[in-house]
């Protein structure tokens, strides 16, 4: 009898403890489920619909960020501005060693005109000049000793001036006789030939400035309103694959191409080595970047459709929706152009099952969390 109570006793000890185990696991089990139900309701905005809770969404405020846009447009190398190269007295042209497409340097001659007239001249004008000034230095000594009178002296004064004023003049028209280039640059017209007699002010040649050169690159119309003078671009050229050139946008036409939808947009590069010939093509990616109003872009609704939107979040915690004007996109956010004011909190996520007037939880009990 006492083994047998002794073994009813310890079967109702393991049954209890049995139960106790069931209990305590039938209760984690329900925490679970009560703690998992919670969550979905928190998470999937349907479910939370269902039982009336807020829905669950994440907001961004909408805050001045850096908007970068790359522009890629194919372009050729060309002549930054052009200078007319004009003869400055009438002479014979003895020398024109330059043709159309020759690279000349600082320095180089262009055309060298028939000297000996102005040689003359510089002679004439020296001996014209000497005797003026000695004439001057005579009088005042005379007046000095009372022998002239400051009339004298100021006629000589007259006359040396006007006689150094020739001279100057002379040796200038003598230097003119030999034109040289005053820049690097590339021949683009002659109009002149050895052997022919120049007019004043005729133009003999036209250069193409090459240092500093100019890429025209060809860029598309839709980025008309980010394109500014300015902007930094690097350039890459077919006749030197793999290296960049660096260059900012000095020019813009104002015209859009009918036939390619393109306008011109002219970027000046460096070229002290004159490596970049007139001519070369290539392709330039300029950045464009200013500070403006931005969201982030999962947030705007029907962002390719005629009305783009969000939802914003007020103090209440009520979802909004409201219409917006967006510009450009830049990485992960979108310029907004019109119809948010800075710091309003907008749904970057969840946004999808709103409805206007919804209750949301912001921030809270959310996979991105």
């Amino acid at each position: 009898m006492a083994d047998e109570g002794g073994r009813t006793t310890e079967g109702r000890k393991r049954f209890r403890r049995y139960v106790a185990i069931g209990v305590a696991l039938g209760l984690v089990v329900m925490v679970f489920i009560a703690g998992a139900l919670y969550r979905v309701v928190h998470v999937i905005p349907s479910d939370a619909r269902m039982v009336h809770f807020p829905i669950p969404v994440q907001t961004a405020p909408a805050k001045v960020e850096e908007i970068r846009r790359i522009i890629g447009a194919s372009g050729t190398i060309q002549p930054s501005y052009p200078i007319a190269v004009t003869a400055k007295v009438i002479a014979r042209i003895l020398e024109l060693p330059v043709n159309v497409g020759v690279t000349v340097k600082p320095g180089d001659l262009l055309v060298q005109l028939d000297p000996s007239l102005y040689q003359a001249n510089v002679v004439t004008a020296k001996v014209t000049y000497d005797h003026a000034h000695r004439d001057l230095a005579r009088e005042e000594a005379l007046f000095k000793k009372n022998f002239a009178s400051e009339v004298e002296v100021e006629t000589a004064r007259d006359t040396d001036a006007t006689a150094y004023a020739a001279l100057v003049s002379a040796q200038i028209d003598l230097r003119n006789t030999r034109v040289v280039s005053p820049v690097a640059a590339v021949v683009q017209v002659r109009y002149a030939n050895p052997g022919e007699t120049t007019k004043m002010d005729e133009e003999m040649l036209q250069l193409g400035v090459l240092d500093p050169a100019m890429m025209d690159a060809a860029v598309s119309e839709d980025n008309a309103n980010f394109t500014y003078l300015g902007m930094q671009g690097e350039i890459g050229t077919d006749a030197f694959p793999g290296e960049l050139f660096s260059g900012t946008v000095a020019k813009i036409d104002s015209v859009v191409e009918d036939t390619t939808r393109t306008f011109g947009a002219y970027i000046r590069i460096d070229n002290h080595d004159l490596r970049l010939k007139t001519g070369v093509t290539g392709y330039a990616r300029l950045v464009s970047s200013r500070m403006a109003l931005a969201v982030p872009a999962s947030a705007i609704i029907n962002p390719v459709g005629d009305r783009a939107s969000v939802f914003v979040v007020g103090d209440d915690k009520v979802a909004h929706l409201r219409d917006i004007r967006f510009g450009s996109t830049s990485g992960h956010v979108t310029e907004v152009v019109s119809g948010l004011q800075e710091g309003e909190q907008v749904v970057a996520v969840g946004q999808r099952d709103l409805r206007e007037n919804d209750k949301v939880q912001v921030n809270r009990f959310a996979p991105w969390n």
